[in-house]
């Protein structure tokens, strides 16, 4: 089968999965139920369609264009007043990754492009990409970024409910 195929596929059972999470309330579930529908399509089927040539493309116009949507200017006053908290959270996560990749690398599990982006914090969408175009494995970076958010996904109740319970 061919590509074109193939994505369509991937769409109408992404679809599906995504319409199936959203109705059950499932956190993320658009998303979750989007990517666990297609993969277990490919488990079922056991076949693989490559994207279509200019997918990619599109995808992240998509993607950046649906993120700079969500921009308005009364967000500057709010960094403003929340500068410090979020530089500080993001050096942490960013030097955490950072030094998680150095010992993933220095130990010769993965290269050091592809430890690096597997293990830095943010957005899937935006960092496979950027895998594919700074040299890492994109599979394994999918890998570790869709098992990250199924962790957070699932642990985020417990979590929330016990931060909730400590500051009352």
């Amino acid at each position: 089968m061919n590509a074109y195929f193939g994505f369509i596929l991937y769409l109408c059972v992404g679809a599906l999965g995504g319409t199936i999470g959203a109705k059950l309330k499932i956190p993320a579930g658009t998303l979750t139920g989007a990517m666990t529908s297609v993969i277990i399509l490919k488990l079922l089927m056991q076949s693989q369609w490559e994207m279509p040539g200019g997918a990619n493309f599109v995808t992240q116009v998509l993607v950046g264009v649906m993120v700079a949507s969500t921009f308005h200017p009364e967000m500057l006053k709010t960094l403003k007043v929340i500068a410090l908290p979020v530089a500080f959270s993001s050096l942490a996560l960013i030097c955490a990754g950072g030094l998680v990749a150095a010992l993933i690398s220095r130990m010769g599990l993965l290269d050091p492009a592809t430890a690096y982006i597997a293990t830095s914090p943010g957005a899937m969408t935006s960092l496979i990409p950027l895998s594919m175009e700074g040299g890492g494995n994109p599979l394994i970076v999918t890998c570790f970024h869709f098992f990250r958010l199924m962790f957070i996904l699932f642990t985020a109740p417990w979590i929330l409910k016990a931060l909730s319970s400590w500051m009352h």
